[in-house]
């Protein structure tokens, strides 16, 4: 019984070499990939928090005429129309954060599927390395 021929070694080791680097290659350009797909999800995010501050800023404005129009006529119709807008607003700014806040987090722009394909990539390198 005669064991492996030692001459292709070098030839063996650089094929390898030239694989897990290719390998790690169309792991980086699909890493690269995720993330963009995940910085586009995010800048739809920060679209939201952007509405999210023009919505607070028309109910602040608004909740603050409802207090003016309050001092000057102490008459509650107008003030309930006024603070109703304002208030009404408000809501729909926490909708747009909370939206914003669910788009926008570490957890979502981590590109899971890239780390867990480099992940089983450098076991089955040990694993080569050991056998």
């Amino acid at each position: 019984m005669s064991g492996p021929d030692l001459r292709d070694a070098p030839r063996i080791l650089t094929e390898v070499l030239r694989q897990a680097t290719s390998l790690l290659q169309s792991e980086m350009r699909l890493a690269r990939a995720e993330i963009g797909e995940n910085l586009s999800r995010a800048g739809s995010g920060l679209v939201f928090y952007a509405l999210a501050l023009v919505l607070s800023i028309a109910g602040l404005n608004a909740l603050a005429t409802a207090g003016i129009a309050w001092l000057e006529t102490h008459g509650l119709t107008l003030v309930e129309a006024a603070g109703g807008m304002g208030g009404g607003l408000l809501v729909l700014a926490l909708i747009c954060v909370l939206i914003a806040r669910k788009r926008i987090n570490a957890r979502v722009l981590t590109p899971r599927r890239s780390l867990n394909n480099v992940k089983r990539d450098l076991e089955t390198l040990q694993e080569v390395r050991r056998g």
